[in-house]
């Protein structure tokens, strides 16, 4: 794992151990506003759109590599859910095993990968990008988003950015889309293109970065009734 990987890791422990502190002294001023979650197509730019909506209402982007090196790296998680206090650990193992009650897989990857979105749920004010995220985050308050976009748009857009052949591009795109549905799949026994996983789909296509962030904050103050402060 980087350096850099370990350095935000520590710094999100420690906030995470400063905010307990401060609420177990009644002087924890910030709301815990529910988890955003982005589901996308491989190339529909969800990742630029959760970085942007991140920076714009001042919530942690989590990503799938950086959340892949936290649960493969961190001694299983442990070190992650030990700044829960007991009764939210207890809700983060019950939600563990309930998952891992009939998969076969990579039991210990996906063990700490539950443990440590969690956790991140727990303390809210965060956006997690894809890792199934939406089927593993129950609070009915948090929003749960997929970014599409046509196959051929996708691999236009990305082939220009690595200057890559289309073909190159349209297999890559392919690849990287049955990979994520493959992982949902056989992990969760979820069909990550059901409609209905999520509360709202957005088409990248159709709308500018901007644009899609500010339907996501309409969309997020009305299902969870809380206003959130816009950054710039």
């Amino acid at each position: 794992m980087s350096n850099k990987v370990v350095q935000i890791i520590e710094e999100q422990i420690n906030a995470w151990k400063h905010s307990n502190t401060l609420a177990s002294s009644r002087l924890r001023g910030k709301k815990t506003y529910p988890v955003i979650t982005i589901s996308r197509e491989f190339g529909a730019q969800g990742a630029d759109l959760a970085a942007h909506l991140g920076q714009m209402i001042g919530f942690k982007v989590w990503d799938k590599d950086l959340l892949q090196a936290i649960a493969k790296e961190i001694g299983g998680g442990i070190r992650t859910i030990e700044v829960l206090d007991e009764r939210r650990q207890q809700t983060v193992e019950d939600t563990v095993s309930g998952f891992l009650m009939n998969i076969p897989t990579n039991m210990n990857y996906l063990r700490s990968l539950i443990r440590v979105i969690k956790t991140i749920e727990e303390y809210g004010n965060s956006i997690i990008v894809g890792r199934a995220a939406n089927y593993i985050c129950k609070n009915p308050k948090s929003l749960h988003i997929r970014v599409v976009c046509p196959l051929n748009k996708r691999i236009a857009i990305y082939a220009k950015k690595m200057n890559l052949s289309l073909a190159e591009t349209k297999e890559i795109i392919e690849r990287k889309d049955r990979e994520r549905e493959d992982f949902v799949n056989q992990n969760f026994h979820k069909d990550m293109k059901v409609p209905t996983d999520y509360d709202l789909i957005i088409n990248s296509d159709r709308f500018t970065i901007e644009q899609m962030a500010s339907i996501i904050l309409q969309a997020y103050e009305k299902k969870t009734g809380m206003k959130i402060k816009v950054h710039g």
